[in-house]
């Protein structure tokens, strides 16, 4: 169910990119916190909230967790996604109903302004590297990794398995999750 004002827990969350009910399924299997359903239509988002209760879910407007535009952010009481900080700036919502894309180093910028931040991983690999001719899933699980360590809100990514792993592991290494399995090492 939609809850007008929610807010995005604590930590890195994944969000994954979806086109249908079915890659949002799987997406979900493999991690996903988050699934961005882009494109979709508003029925779309109401079916989705029936399969997956309690999923946050992004799309384009309508009654979802979070929006990408101001009118309905305003409306629906959704958290507003921005694609940079001049739009963030240019929306007249309070910091703390943003989350603005920036690249991996302007994590720590976005915090400091009090935004969410949310990094693409996806496509933070493919501006890193405009040769290369498909993704890097190594690349983009690196960025996801360091986006997490300096404090992103939310990772957006298509590979998402590999990617909760990063994200996870990082998690672990700073002490924000404890580890799936501790062993201590007894001689």
């Amino acid at each position: 169910m939609h809850v007008p004002g929610r807010r995005l827990p604590a930590g890195t969350m994944l969000l994954a990119v979806a086109d249908s009910l079915d890659q949002a399924a799987a997406a979900l299997a493999e991690g996903a916190d988050l699934i961005d359903l882009r494109g979709a239509a508003v029925h779309a988002v109401a079916e989705f909230r029936r399969t997956f209760p309690g999923v946050l879910v992004c799309c384009d407007a309508g009654e979802a967790d979070l929006v990408r535009h101001p009118q309905s952010a305003l409306a629906a009481g959704a958290l507003l996604l921005c694609a940079d900080p001049a739009a963030a700036r240019a929306s007249g919502l309070p910091a703390d109903r943003l989350v603005v894309e920036v690249g991996p180093g302007a994590v720590p910028a976005a915090a400091a302004a009090g935004w969410a931040a949310l990094v693409d991983t996806d496509r933070a690999a493919q501006l890193a590297d405009p040769e290369q001719t498909g993704p890097v899933v190594a690349g983009i699980v690196a960025i996801a990794a360091l986006s997490c360590w300096l404090g992103a809100a939310v990772v957006a990514t298509r590979h998402v398995r590999p990617v909760r792993r990063a994200l996870d592991m990082t998690a672990s290494i700073r002490g924000t999750r404890p580890p799936a399995r501790a062993v201590r090492g007894l001689a």
